[in-house]
């Protein structure tokens, strides 16, 4: 996933970023001076730039791909999407410069059925659990509002040790050109039935030509292409391609995602991506050396060596500690309703929310505003903890 050339738009970009840091004496306010570059994979957390695992990156002149490596449009990116951003950092800032940013979704397919009460649902055999921070985009009463049969795009971190993905945002849609799935392959038999499973869905690759395939395995994360039709209760492969992430050597990364292989702190996994967390200088948020378990979800912080994420951070991830920011014009208001309408997503405001430089009558189509906050009931918009006018 990470470009082996810089396109000229990418290039344009960092020549830019160069020019304004030189411009300003080569120091970020907050910074170190210093750029680095850095691989970033976690969910979208806000826009006016994209946002990711808490770094403003300016999307600009970013190539934006899915997970096809289709070139798309900065529109395609959507709040809660999972993504790869690739770039630089600058300093300790908290900005930096996007020139490639990948997105893809963990499963696309229909719901199978759907569990409020313990909110969870299954979609192409596959467990997804939903959390107070996954994002709905066309369910008006989130999960309580999704039936099976519906066709939906998943994106999620997923579990190994559980087997469960964990939705950042669930998006309908109306149709389908073919069902996606992202997992671990088990079960593989490559004699008699040339097939193998993703969680309970069973798969035929047997259509597929031995040169088009990968080196399958079980235990190999690959990314699979679906028939919309199964035939004898196998879902028919149409593509297969492996799915395991390299991070580039010596480069700035962060990672989001569920440990597994814990051996110890100096030897476990995150999302594929082997880490060490044992140095004496690693600082631990929201938790402690203790916590880390398999299950457990993390941000790490750090630098790629000789294939392994040497921490210098591990920040711990529990459902309803995830931030949400917007930053751009208002579209629409709808005052007695209390909402308006910021880039696409409905944000919901009230007698908690927190004005700075403005006030609710304020609030006007095109006036511009910095929302920050969580997702709302059934994750169908933002509840705003505070709004900031920019003038």
């Amino acid at each position: 996933m990470t470009p082996t050339h810089l396109p000229w738009r990418a290039l344009a970009a960092l020549l830019a970023a160069a020019a304004l840091a030189t411009a300003c004496g080569g120091v970020d306010s907050g910074g170190t001076g210093q750029t680095a570059q850095t691989t970033s994979t976690g969910r979208i957390s806000g826009f006016g730039s994209v946002i990711v695992n808490g770094v403003r990156y300016d999307d600009s002149q970013a190539n934006i791909v899915d997970d096809d490596g289709a070139l798309r449009s900065r529109s395609d990116l959507k709040l809660g999407m999972v993504v790869e951003v690739t770039g630089e950092r600058r300093g300790n800032s908290g900005t930096g410069v996007a020139y490639r940013i990948q997105y893809g979704n963990e499963i696309a397919g229909p719901v199978e059925s759907v569990d409020v009460l313990t909110s969870q649902l299954v979609v192409l055999g596959q467990r997804v659990r939903v959390d107070v921070d996954t994002i709905f985009d066309g369910h008006a009463n989130g999960l309580a509002g999704v039936l099976a049969g519906d066709l939906i795009e998943v994106f999620a971190f997923y579990d190994i040790t559980s087997e469960v993905y964990t939705a950042t945002r669930i998006e309908r849609r109306a149709t389908l050109a073919a069902y996606k799935l992202r997992g671990r392959i088990s079960a593989l038999d490559t004699v008699d039935n040339h097939s193998f499973s993703i969680g309970s869905a069973l798969i035929d690759y047997g259509s597929i030509a031995p040169p088009a395939l990968p080196r399958l395995a079980n235990g190999l994360s690959v990314r699979v292409t679906l028939q919309n039709t199964p035939v004898a209760g196998r879902w028919v492969a149409s593509s297969v391609h492996t799915s395991q992430r390299n991070f580039p050597e010596a480069r700035e990364a962060e990672l989001e995602g569920f440990i597994s292989g814990f051996v110890s702190s100096a030897s476990f996994s995150v999302a594929g991506i082997p880490v060490d967390a044992s140095a004496p200088g690693v600082r631990f948020r929201h938790g402690n050396l203790n916590d880390l378990a398999n299950g457990v979800r993390v941000e790490v912080e750090g630098v790629m060596r000789t294939g392994v994420l040497v921490a210098s951070e591990v920040d711990f991830k529990r459902g309803g500690d995830q931030e949400f920011e917007l930053n751009g014009a208002i579209e629409s208001v709808n005052t007695p309703a209390q909402t308006f309408v910021l880039r696409g997503v409905t944000v919901t405001y009230d007698n908690r929310t927190v004005f700075a430089a403005g006030r609710e009558v304020n609030l006007l189509v095109g006036a511009r505003v910095e929302v920050r906050g969580a997702p709302s009931a059934g994750g169908v918009g933002l509840q705003a903890r505070q709004i900031r006018f920019e003038r």
